[in-house]
């Protein structure tokens, strides 16, 4: 957004794509996810490119940007909590009545990847001269 660095949306987007696809087979492999946090500052990464290309795209004003980039980022951050505070609960609950189970976790872990590997797809598709 800055304008120090932007690497190519063709890069950045289906490194995001992949980023999804990754979670989903890490449950598979992975019995233990207090690990997981290590992966989060290079993914974070990856996807804030995404955002900051979006929002170059917008055109903003170089002395409005430091404003829009705190309020945009609280925004997501804020965004993503409502959505925690409200699947957590719904997933603890399916877990405690035995509706969530290792092979349901399983189910949900396939549809992650299916759709990382989904839009990866689209977005090598986007790039091919037509």
């Amino acid at each position: 957004v800055l304008g120090v660095w932007a690497p190519p949306s063709a890069l950045v987007e289906p490194l995001i794509a992949l980023s999804i696809a990754y979670v989903g087979v890490e449950n598979f492999f992975v019995k233990d996810a207090a690990k997981r946090w290590r992966i989060t500052a290079p993914f974070g990464l990856i996807h804030g490119f995404g955002f900051a290309g979006a929002l170059a795209e917008v055109g903003i004003p170089r002395q409005d940007a430091p404003a829009v980039l705190v309020l945009f980022n609280l925004g997501v951050e804020l965004g993503q909590l409502a959505v925690l505070a409200v699947v957590l609960p719904v997933l603890r609950a399916l877990r405690n009545k035995g509706w969530l189970g290792l092979r349901e976790t399983r189910v949900l872990s396939a549809v992650v990847v299916a759709l990382g590997f989904w839009w990866l797809g689209e977005r090598l598709i986007g790039l091919l001269p037509l």
